[in-house]
């Protein structure tokens, strides 16, 4: 879709909550984006969400319909909504005016290329440095955020290739940059079933060159998981220096080879923290989404079907896991989960077309804000 037809559209709105204006910010300004998908999966918008002086929350819901197939990211003080599959493409906005686009640049080789690059996410590293990955190519994108020609955006590339598994790329989908080192996960599916060992690859962000990371024998420098499918946010903890990668396994079949595995930064050792499969026994189905609080404090959502998915709460460092006491998140359809800068919990509830924010250090449900389509995706301004 096209800037000049992004901004001839109506936008609709909702507000959920009133109160006292911020007026430290232009009017219309949010503090939250989600990325918000019809319920038939026929078309999508982004939500923007305001936190009020009260506590209370503001919502402005269908901002610039498009396809479904989206999702978003954030830096600074802009969020980019990435359209993947078909629309192939990323559009900047501030915060301030989440309804106007800043720019809109293509993620294809070529005008001609019939091959999807199918963006993924953007990885910052800077203001003028990040990194998009592309799901069906096996280079990843080095860009610059702040160009204002679509000439000036890509500045270079990371080679993927060789953790192709046969059928032209290495299905790359999430990563995090830590102590100048960018992480990324590969999938590395044989069409969707996960039979190839998923891998990181480790690149050093002030060189553009990938990391050897002592894991030798298999004619490439990355990191292999114990997990298959890696498939929501890498999460990075200070605490105890570790990324942490959550993965699915197999959407459809009844082999459990998911969980969440932990990787420090520093030595590349790895730990799985949660196996979806315990001595033969599945109690939470398959590991849908993962984020983490603190080493002993950190959530999934369990997967036992399409509209059969759980919130749990887990301490990694005892492997203890048990279902929240919140009754709407229970056997429900939860897309996503993240926490915000103050530890509450942002929960995508696509059952009810709403947000959850939790408080984590009692449980208690902050609020509940109506995104009008379903929540999948939630950033935050820094």
């Amino acid at each position: 879709m096209s800037i000049k037809n992004i901004l001839a559209i109506v936008l609709a709105t909702s507000v959920v909550a009133c109160s006292n204006e911020d007026n430290s910010r232009p009017e219309g300004a949010v503090d939250v984006v989600a990325a918000t998908v019809a319920s038939d999966y026929t078309s999508g918008s982004h939500a923007g969400i305001k936190r009020e002086s009260d506590g209370t929350f503001t919502a402005l819901n269908n901002l610039l319909p498009t396809d479904s197939d989206i999702t978003v990211a954030a830096h600074g003080n802009y969020f980019y909504r990435i359209e993947r599959y078909s629309g192939e493409n990323i559009t900047k906005f501030s915060f301030d005016d989440p309804q106007t686009p800043v720019w809109q640049f293509s993620t294809k080789d070529s005008v001609d290329d019939a091959v999807s690059s199918n963006p993924q996410t953007i990885i910052f590293a800077s203001e003028t440095k990040a990194y998009i990955l592309r799901y069906g190519k096996t280079n990843v994108w080095i860009v610059n955020p702040s160009a204002t020609t679509e000439a000036e955006f890509k500045i270079g590339e990371l080679d993927l290739s060789a953790y192709d598994d046969g059928d032209g790329k290495p299905e790359m989908n999430n990563g995090v940059i830590v102590d100048g080192k960018l992480f990324i996960t590969m999938q590395r599916l044989a069409g969707y079933s996960p039979d190839n060992t998923s891998y990181v690859a480790v690149f050093d962000v002030a060189t553009d060159t990938e990391i050897e990371t002592g894991y030798f024998g298999d004619n490439v420098k990355g990191i292999p998981l114990s997990i298959r499918n890696p498939n929501s946010n890498v999460v990075y903890l200070p605490e105890d220096n570790s990324v942490y990668i959550s993965a699915i396994g197999s959407y459809s079949s009844g082999t459990f080879i998911g969980g969440v595995e932990k990787i420090n930064v520093t030595d590349y050792t790895t730990k799985l923290v949660l196996d979806d499969d315990n001595a033969g026994v599945s109690p939470y189905g398959k590991i849908a989404g993962f984020t983490i609080k603190s080493a002993t404090q950190a959530y999934f959502i369990g997967y036992a079907g399409f509209t059969d998915n759980t919130l749990y709460q887990f301490n990694p460092s005892t492997g203890i896991a048990s279902a929240t006491n919140n009754t709407a998140l229970l056997n429900g359809q939860i897309s996503s989960i993240t926490l915000d800068e103050d530890g509450d919990l942002w929960v995508s509830d696509s059952t009810n077309a709403s947000l959850h924010v939790i408080d984590t250090t009692d449980g208690s449900e902050v609020a509940v804000i109506d995104t009008q389509l379903n929540p999948t995706k939630v950033v935050f301004r820094d």
